[in-house]
């Protein structure tokens, strides 16, 4: 008897806390219980979507626009510099003894009026003293000048002298330098233009002395 009472009183202690919790919950406010979750999906908005990934994209493109001018700046600078450097060293090397050179051929060079006269063939070099191909060739044509000085009349003449604008339109000069042949009866038999290797020209010196 007494077992089964404990049994009951314990039974009771058990069940009475349940009971008590499911009368609070069905008798609360449906405030205090926790919202239930929606199942219908919400309306997705295509065009914003779209907008958000081309706006993406284009951050992208302009990211890499970027890099790549960034690139073509950095190439282009560098390739300026060392192209500037190399004209520099041109000019410190050879372009002042060139030009040099050049005055003083010009100084020894034979008159025009006596060239044309004295019955002898001619080499008429029409030259510019800011032309860098001039001054390169300058050693060539001082070495070739020496060789034929005696046989051949050697004539410079400044292009931007305005006392040689006949002979320039007379030899139709277009360019500096600008080696006009000229035999021993005044008539012109070759014309080099530009920067011409000593064979070529001592070539054609041969060719007017045969």
């Amino acid at each position: 008897m007494r077992c089964t009472l404990l049994v009951n009183a314990i039974s009771i202690n058990i069940a009475f806390p349940s009971i008590i919790r499911y009368i609070f919950l069905f008798a609360a406010p449906c405030s205090l219980l926790p919202a239930p979750c929606s199942l219908q999906p919400r309306n997705l908005d295509i065009t914003q979507l779209r907008n958000t990934i081309m706006n993406s994209e284009k951050g992208k493109l302009r990211a890499k626009l970027s890099i790549v001018v960034g690139i073509i700046t950095v190439v282009f600078a560098a390739g300026t510099f060392f192209l500037t450097r190399s004209d520099l060293s041109i000019l410190s090397t050879s372009t002042v003894p060139g030009l040099a050179l050049i005055k003083t051929m010009a100084k020894q060079s034979l008159p025009y009026e006596v060239a044309l006269s004295n019955n002898k063939p001619t080499l008429i070099e029409f030259y510019a003293d800011w032309c860098n191909t001039c001054q390169s060739m300058a050693p060539i044509l001082n070495k070739v000048h020496q060789q034929y000085g005696e046989s051949v009349n050697w004539v410079m003449l400044n292009v931007d002298d305005t006392q040689w604008a006949k002979p320039i339109e007379k030899y139709r000069v277009t360019g500096v330098p600008q080696f006009t042949f000229i035999d021993s009866n005044q008539k012109e038999t070759e014309i080099l233009v530009g920067k011409i290797p000593e064979t070529i020209i001592t070539k054609v010196l041969q060719n007017l002395l045969s």
